[in-house]
Parts: structure tokens; sequence; C-alpha cells
């Protein structure tokens, strides 16, 4: 039988996380399958390997709304598709085959900011397609529990349909013990010896201004540390360059801008002596998971899907709260020993979830819905 997996994401390299996610599943069933096939529908050729009974069909490129309403089903119909795999919350809605889509999150219909933004239209768009395509969808997966929730809630579908798979941690992220390397990370990104990170963008759901303003509240009793932002300076970040001038902190916060693959992250999380996450919003919560697998100890937020993912392996506060996230960090800075049983925690912890595991578990759950197709 075949599975035909749509693999846009990754037509251009390995580069989103959707991407990232796609290109293991892809090389787990490459791996791994022997008696079914997998057919990946991009519309220009993708450029990541692939073995084993795997193949690909390019679709030329169109406005999205006709390739994948109008092309892409013609395609799987043409290709004897038998199960078909969206790595989005959309499917082809006039297509006979059975789909599978993947649903990480969703925050423009939760949180009232981005509710606000996308207008009435917007939630009409969401509000009846969303419903469609979840509707048309064989079975849902999700990320996280409280992302089941939301979708349950909002659009209405049978808990049963949906599949928590909890994403994994990319292999690189480990304890970087490399001097040389720090160093060279140290001294490319502007880092100063002993600081405090934030690692992600500046959209108003990651709740950076609280951290701004927790540590202003206590920099004076901690002179010797430095608060490091490390995300991209589009407009959301010069705002947070504003804050911190305002704050008159801008000796001792460092902006980095976009930290990318060949930044190596994991060194930039090695040297953090804590990181902070103080989101309001998260389908599953990533960074924290990353840093911990990187021997960093953790503080984040109480809310949303977030406490699935850290469990009882990093401080928990409340977001809204800058007092009580003020008190955590000074809590972990003065006390290195408990610093030490965090970092353990975490390393402990993420252990539990690696890419590997995740795209063995996409793959079983589709292996599973494919033979129940008989």
């Amino acid at each position: 039988m075949k599975i035909g997996i749509d693999a846009r994401e990754i037509q251009q390299g390995v580069i989103t996380g959707i991407g990232r996610s796609l290109a293991n599943f892809i090389h787990y069933f490459g791996q791994h399958e022997k008696a079914h096939s997998l057919v990946m529908f991009s519309e220009k050729t993708i450029p990541v390997p692939f073995h084993g009974n795997v193949k690909q069909v390019v679709i030329e490129a169109s406005p999205t709304l006709l390739w994948d309403q109008w092309k892409l089903p013609m395609a799987l119909k043409a290709n004897h598709i038998d199960l078909f795999y969206s790595p989005y919350y959309k499917v082809p809605l006039s297509t006979r085959v059975p789909v599978v889509n993947q649903i990480l999150d969703l925050m423009y219909l939760v949180f009232p900011a981005y509710k606000r933004n996308i207008g009435i239209l917007g939630r009409l768009y969401y509000d009846t397609f969303g419903k469609a395509f979840a509707r048309k969808s064989m079975s849902i997966i999700t990320d996280s529990e409280h992302a089941k929730d939301d979708i349950t809630r909002i659009w209405k579908v049978k808990p049963e349909k949906i599949a928590v798979i909890p994403l994994g941690v990319a292999g690189r992220y480990v304890p970087v013990n490399d001097e040389a390397l720090s160093s060279q990370v140290r001294q490319r990104l502007g880092l100063p010896d002993q600081y405090i990170l934030y690692l992600g963008n500046f959209k108003p759901h990651k709740n950076v201004t609280s951290l701004v303003l927790a540590f202003q509240r206590i920099e004076k009793s901690f002179p010797e540390y430095r608060l490091v932002l490390a995300g991209p300076l589009d407009s959301n970040g010069v705002e947070m360059q504003a804050l911190v001038s305002k704050e008159g902190l801008q000796d001792r916060v460092v902006f980095t801008d976009t930290i990318r693959e060949e930044d190596c992250p994991e060194a930039l999380l090695s040297m953090a002596d804590l990181f902070v996450f103080p989101t309001l919003y998260e389908g599953f919560g990533l960074p924290p998971l990353e840093a911990m697998a990187c021997g960093t100890p953790v503080i984040t937020s109480n809310l949303t899907a977030v406490p699935e993912v850290v469990g009882h392996a990093g401080v928990m506060v409340n977001p809204l709260d800058v007092d009580e996230l003020s008190r955590a960090i000074a809590a972990l800075l003065e006390d290195p020993e408990k610093r030490g049983r965090y970092s353990r925690k975490g390393l402990e912890r993420s252990r539990l979830f690696s890419e590997e595991r995740t795209a063995g578990r996409i793959y079983q759950h589709i292996i599973s819905l494919l033979e129940g197709l008989g």
C-alpha cells in the first residue's frame, strides 16, 4: 500500500520545525518500512537524502489553494495513494483518499491579541475551513494534551480521533564541554561571562516584557550577571530594545539577533547559568526542553502545554506575575546547588523526548491506520 505525504516544507531544505520533523519521519520510514511505500509530493525536487521504498512526485507550482485542492487530489488519484498525511492543519477536501493531518496548536484562535489581529474574516476562515479539514481527517496528530483540548473544544473534534505525539529534541542539543567552541561562540555573539538567557522570538505571546521587568528588579543584587535576549530584531525585537532602554538596562542586556544553526545554539544554551522562558501560550514548548538537554536549569511558565513538557524538571511560575518571576530568578542565581539539581533533573527529563522517538511514534500511528484500511 502507498502513503502520500505533503513534503513542500522541505523542498528548500530542512529549515523549519515542520520541515525537520518531516525529514526525520521520511528517514525513519525509509529505514524501517519494507511492506509499504511512501510518495512525497512537492513543487520542487526534495534536496534531502531518502532511500528504501520512498520516492517523490513533483507537481507544478500553483497558487496554494489551487495546488492544495485541485492538483494534489489529482496526483493522489494518479499515483494510487491509499492514505495521505499532511503535516499541516489543511488537507485536500475533494479527495476520496483517507487523510491524516497534524495540528500543533490553535494559537491564532486562542491567544486574544492574535485572535483580534486575524479579524472577522480570518476567524471565519478558520472556523469554516479549519473545522472542515478536521472533519475530513480520519485522524489528527497533535503534540500535547493541551493542544488536543483546544482542538476538541474549538473545532468540536471527538477526542478519540486525536493522537498526542510529543515533539522531539534534535540530537545536537547536548551539554557543550568544548572550550574552544564555547569561546568562539561567546566571541561571535558578544556573550558576557555569566548570563541569564532567553532564546526565541519577541512576539507578544512569548511575554519577554515580563522577563525584562523581572530582571530590572533584581539586577542590582546580581551585578555579575547580564540578561541575553537571543532572537530576531524585527519590529517586535526593536520594541523590546526600546523597553530595555526605557528601563535603563541597555548596559546590562545583550541582544544577539537571530540565532541560526551555524551559531551553535547548543553552546549558547550550555554556557548560560539560567534559561528563562515566560511564555503565555505554547502548543508544546520546545525551547525549555532544548535548554534542559544542554544541562541548563530552566524557569518557565505554568500555563498551557509547558508543564506537560517540563514536568518537575524546571521551576514553574505564573508568567504574568513579575514579582514571582523575579523571586524565582533570584532564588536560583544565589543557590548554585539548587541550579545543579535542576540541571540534572532537566537532563534526565529531556531524554524522554528525542526526534527519533517522535518519528517512530508518528510512523507507528500512520502504519496502524494504513493497515486498518485493509
